[in-house]
């Protein structure tokens, strides 16, 4: 029985628990500036309507209204790509000034 432990450590690391998170491709326009490109655990549709409840500036981090905690993840001032995360829910949107 002990000789098995090591085994079933080893498997545990080799073959990870599978991921259940619901994963969508989007592109839907949310504003004039930001496209919503894909979403995580909610649909397109809440990531676009979370957008649109925001008013402030398209900063490197944001907050929206809805807690999602937003980061440029690529791009420059003008543009790029952002990630917003709420605990297991994400989204990401494009925005071009």
């Amino acid at each position: 029985m002990k000789l098995l432990l090591p085994f079933a450590a080893a498997a545990v690391l080799f073959f990870p628990a599978t991921a259940s998170a619901s994963l969508h491709e989007c592109d839907l326009k949310a504003t004039n500036t930001a496209t919503i490109s894909s979403s995580r655990d909610m649909s397109c549709e809440t990531g676009a309507s979370e957008m649109k409840r925001y008013r402030g500036e398209i900063s490197k981090t944001f907050k929206t209204p809805g807690g999602f905690a937003c980061t440029q993840t690529s791009g420059g001032q003008f543009g790029g790509q952002w990630r917003c995360v709420k605990g297991h829910k994400a989204f990401r949107f494009e925005f071009a000034d």
